[in-house]
């Protein structure tokens, strides 16, 4: 599985999708968006709550990327959390808002294995539990995290995973972030150019 590092920039990333569909000023308005962002960034690490057994005890390994890891989980946490609350305007709206934020944690863990490129060793996700086959992809983008024991956890492996996570996904953010900017810039200039012709027409 890939760490809660990648799993929140998915997160972010989604909340990203629900600003431009808003067409907010976050800048001017970053504190009202606060309590979205974090929902969607605690959904993005939902997947992964079904470790927290195999911390207390290690038998329970067997429920760590199983059913929360599929795609029918993923859609009945974003109706109940659609129900509880309208993360954006409309119920599916927000439904499939929340389904993206999930949804984006399987799709990270789709690309994770244990080794960068073509090398078919990725971990396997039943996606369309209860049918038990897992799925992966043969073309490893990120690092898992090495998660046996507790001590694992702190292991110099996770620690370059992390990192490498933490680039990339930066990375990936950051022309994100660019792009945005960019076409903001271009829909003013727009928006200033149509201006004195409307003002004509009055």
């Amino acid at each position: 599985m890939a760490s809660p590092i990648a799993h929140t920039f998915g997160g972010f990333w989604t909340f990203l999708i629900l600003a431009a569909q808003l067409k907010t000023r976050l800048a001017a308005q970053w504190r009202q968006w606060l309590p979205r962002l974090g929902v969607l960034m605690l959904v993005a690490n939902l997947p992964d709550l079904d470790f927290l057994p195999v911390l207390f005890n290690g038998s329970a390994k067997n429920l760590h990327h199983s059913f929360t890891h599929s795609l029918i989980f993923a859609i009945l946490v974003s109706l109940i959390l659609s129900s509880a609350w309208r993360i954006a305007p409309g119920f599916w709206r927000s439904t499939l808002l929340y389904f993206t934020a999930y949804s984006s944690h399987l799709l990270i863990d789709f690309f994770t294995g244990t080794k960068i490129g073509w090398t078919h060793t990725g971990f396997g996700m039943p996606l369309f539990w209860p049918w038990s086959k897992e799925f992966s992809s043969p073309l490893i983008l990120t690092f898992g995290v090495r998660h046996k024991t507790f001590a694992a956890l702190f292991s110099l492996d996770n620690i370059w995973s992390c990192t490498y996570e933490l680039l990339t996904c930066g990375a990936i953010t950051a022309i994100i972030l660019v792009l945005w900017k960019a076409r903001l810039n271009s829909r003013n200039r727009f928006t200033l150019s149509e201006a004195p012709v409307a003002e004509r027409r009055a």
